[in-house]
């Protein structure tokens, strides 16, 4: 169980996207934009990128506390 804290992002994704991009290369473009609908599409472009054998499907939430 984890707090969840402002600006935490939850990624969600098929292994469309897990086995075709780096881990690595996955976190960098989350941490890189705080716009959901781009973080989704580059995290798309670097799996196709990659070969993109798979259905590629990408969710991800920014959480904000008011």
């Amino acid at each position: 169980w984890r707090e969840i804290s402002n600006g935490d992002k939850l990624l969600l994704c098929s292994d469309g996207l897990w086995e075709m991009v780096h881990e690595d290369l996955i976190l960098a473009i989350v941490h890189s934009s705080s716009d959901p609908e781009d973080i989704c599409k580059r995290l798309i472009t670097a799996a196709n990128n990659s070969g993109g054998f798979d259905n590629i499907t990408v969710i991800i939430a920014i959480f904000e506390k008011h």
